[in-house]
């Protein structure tokens, strides 16, 4: 059985919206707060930290990757407001054949969020 693709949340990432950093980050928070959402779901995607995805100007940022698809990161995802829609995405990623969700299929918080799409190794 093939590994499930992963949702890897950047837990060192400050929000764009925000003034300062906080203790614990805004990624971190958004990490948490994700695993909190996940823990009783049987879900597509494994949930992953991330020590740094090197986004930075972006706020908080993700990658979704997974073996033979196309990986993405997303910035500016807002701790606060955004579970709900990066579930949603991750799991239509994850059930995606090639990693490739059709922009009207995303939901419509994360639609502009597109900092980089990566192409798979195989």
């Amino acid at each position: 059985m093939p590994a499930k693709p992963r949702l890897n949340i950047c837990i060192t990432c400050t929000a764009s919206h925000a003034d300062a950093q906080t203790d614990p980050r805004h990624g971190k928070q958004l990490f948490d707060r994700m695993t909190e959402l996940c823990a009783d779901q049987d879900l597509p995607f494994d949930l992953r930290p991330a020590e740094c995805l090197n986004n930075c100007k972006s706020g908080c940022s993700i990658a979704l990757n997974g073996a033979g698809k196309w990986g993405y990161v997303y910035g500016n995802v807002d701790p606060d407001t955004m579970i709900d829609d990066l579930c949603d995405l991750a799991q239509r990623y994850a059930e995606s054949e090639e990693g490739i969700v059709a922009w009207r299929e995303r939901p419509e918080s994360l639609r502009r969020n597109v900092i980089a799409r990566i192409p798979p190794l195989d």
